[in-house]
């Protein structure tokens, strides 16, 4: 489960009214993951334009930001993709814990039929 890679620097780039910022998460993220992300984001009650991508050297969290007047503060929305990465991370744990109590349970049904 990909977390935040603080270790690395964040991508920020600005064009015709909006801001991005890319932040790098350490490795890569599986499909379930991705997919619970941006479930995530639709439900997100502060509208945040964001999506994750797994990339070659690793997966990001991509924010678009509005680079409104002065007194627009990013933080809150860049708060709120935090958040919602530790809920994919929340998510995506359940997910590998169920799968593997299922794994067992069908192991175990396959040793009893081989008796």
């Amino acid at each position: 489960m990909p977390d935040i890679d603080r270790t690395a620097d964040i991508k920020v780039t600005a064009d015709q009214g909006t801001v991005t910022a890319e932040i790098p998460l350490a490795g890569h993220a599986s499909k379930h993951w991705l997919e619970f992300f941006s479930g995530l984001v639709s439900l997100d009650r502060h509208q945040l334009h964001a999506e994750a991508e797994d990339r070659e050297d690793r997966a990001w969290v991509i924010v678009w930001l509005p680079s409104a007047g002065p007194d627009f503060q990013p933080e809150p929305m860049l708060d709120a993709a935090r958040a919602l990465i530790s809920q994919a991370n929340g998510m995506e744990q359940q997910f590998q814990s169920g799968a593997a109590q299922i794994e067992g349970a069908v192991r175990g049904w396959w040793a009893r039929q081989q008796q």
